[in-house]
């Protein structure tokens, strides 16, 4: 339990700091993690017999905790430090959990926030190289060139280059990272590139930007009051709504190629169509009946099932 300070300031207890922690790494958000087991199920079976690949894969999926725990961080402290996750958590109309922000909620300090995310960029560069070293330093300098990026680029969405500030950064930063984080443990592996890894890269970041799309509607008012210049901040919303019907193009347009241009089974497209239906009740949650909250509700469903579909398939394809 917490205790108190002669300040009458609570401070956390070990247990509610460790709960903290967790939080605010977002390592229990699990769609995190959907690009690398989909790169393990892609991999070939040669590509398993190949000595230190599962010990590889497992250090490679620590290393993607680690990046995913250092944005995370970083965005929350930049989100206390400037205001927006105050008025983005505590709008009328739009609350949410406050728990999900431990810095927010008093869970964690500030200097913990700070020396964790340090901790975690490290951890992630740790095993990442461990990895690399697994296999023998056997690998493709794009693989590692990838990581790079992923782990230096992807803790400035918020901090540093801050790209979630600026127009068209949040959607470039999260869907290339999110191709990043499936190819660099694949392209480490497997040691070379196909179309099948690239195309679902590709559907797995573009799906990640649907569902932050929305997301974006809803911290408009707070994300503007700080600069945060997402989409809904800089355009009206007819343009953030042909977006939406932009991204389902796109999305339809990548998954027919993905079943016709690679190796994939010609059943790949019905395996997602049960994620493609519910990008379309997105879409239509969102540009018809204005109601974002059921959309974003919608398009995190479709992510789940997309994953799903994907991975049924890339079973089969084996």
């Amino acid at each position: 339990m917490s205790t108190e300070l002669s300040t009458g300031r609570l401070v956390p207890s070990p247990w509610q700091t460790f709960v903290g922690l967790v939080r605010i790494s977002k390592v229990s958000v699990y769609l995190h993690f959907f690009p690398w087991a989909l790169a393990a199920l892609l991999l070939s079976p040669a590509a398993f017999d190949r000595p230190g690949a599962v010990p590889a894969l497992v250090l490679l999926l620590l290393a993607s905790a680690g990046i995913v725990a250092a944005t995370a961080t970083l965005d929350d402290i930049v989100g206390l430090r400037n205001g927006s996750d105050a008025a983005n958590y505590t709008r009328p109309g739009f609350r949410r959990d406050i728990r999900r922000k431990p810095l927010l909620s008093g869970a964690l300090t500030m200097r913990q926030a700070v020396v964790f995310a340090v901790l975690a960029e490290a951890f992630a560069f740790v095993t990442g190289f461990a990895a690399f070293a697994a296999l023998g330093w056997d690998v493709p300098l794009a693989a590692v060139g990838l990581f790079v990026a992923c782990a230096v680029l992807g803790p400035q969405y918020s901090a540093g280059l801050r790209f979630s500030y600026r127009l068209g950064g949040s959607e470039l930063l999260l869907g290339v990272g999110t191709v990043g984080g499936m190819l660099f443990p694949y392209l480490a592996v497997q040691g070379h590139w196909t179309r099948a890894a690239v195309l679902q890269g590709v559907l797995m970041g573009l799906w990640l930007v649907m569902l932050v799309s929305c997301s974006n509607v809803g911290d408009r008012e707070g994300d503007a009051a700080v600069g945060r210049r997402t989409l809904p901040v800089a355009a009206p919303m007819p343009v953030v709504k042909a977006a939406v019907v932009a991204y389902l193009a796109i999305s339809v347009t990548t998954i027919v190629a993905l079943a016709a241009w690679t190796t994939m089974p010609w059943w790949t497209v019905l395996a997602l169509l049960p994620a493609t239906a519910l990008h379309a009740a997105q879409a239509h949650l969102a540009v018809v009946r204005s109601r974002w909250r059921a959309a974003r509700v919608a398009a995190f469903v479709a992510y789940d099932l997309g994953f799903l579909g994907l991975a049924v398939a890339n079973l089969f394809t084996r």
